[in-house]
């Protein structure tokens, strides 16, 4: 039945993807660059943010939903092959899960919910990017493989963002720096997509 199955986020052009990410790397990165003590001070403050955590932990189920509910107007369904038979009970655990994460997990969610988001979201840009021909393209699984080793640190243990932030919310500086090489590489993608993708 899934022998010929591809995926939406497999259709997904590069050229437009890679236009995407970078121009989310880009201006985020320059956002953080011009204003370094106010991003130092939300690094600070993320991991204590319930609602906010709980507010994107909600957008994390919601799109796990998503992904898992089977119906013809619903083009982000996955195959779960031999696993299709929990499909049902996937999707009435979601909301569940989510429940108990919100109500008894409270400390660091932020992290959690944020780590979890990453790894969604990195599935889109790398499907994307599989296999197609220009070498370029490895701008994309370059930066994203650390970003999902990373994120699943914060899954696993929510509290190292708040360890990591600490190390570097006392130097604007190098939160500075860091912003500008993020940038750096925003625009590297930006214009590969533009001039090769």
């Amino acid at each position: 039945m899934y022998d010929q199955y591809i995926h939406l986020y497999e259709k997904l052009p590069l050229c437009g993807t890679g236009i995407a990410m970078g121009l989310v790397l880009t201006a985020t990165h320059l956002a953080a660059a011009a204003w370094p003590q106010q991003t130092c001070k939300l690094l600070a403050n993320a991991h204590v943010s319930y609602k906010a955590g709980t507010a994107l932990l909600g957008v994390d189920f919601l799109w796990i939903m998503a992904l898992l509910l089977k119906a013809d107007w619903n083009p982000l369904c996955m195959p779960l092959y031999e696993f299709d038979t929990f499909r049902s009970i996937l999707l009435l655990l979601c909301p569940v899960v989510w429940f108990v994460l919100a109500t008894m997990a409270k400390e660091h969610l932020l992290p959690r919910a944020l780590g979890l988001f990453l790894l969604l979201m990195a599935i889109v840009p790398l499907s994307a990017a599989f296999l197609k021909e220009p070498v370029t393209r490895l701008l994309i699984p370059i930066w994203w493989y650390p970003v999902l080793t990373v994120a699943m640190f914060w899954v696993a243990k929510p509290h190292l963002f708040r360890d990591w932030a600490a190390k570097v919310t006392g130097r604007p500086g190098l939160v500075r720096a860091m912003a500008l090489a993020g940038a750096a590489y925003g625009l590297a993608v930006l214009a590969c997509a533009i001039l090769f993708w």
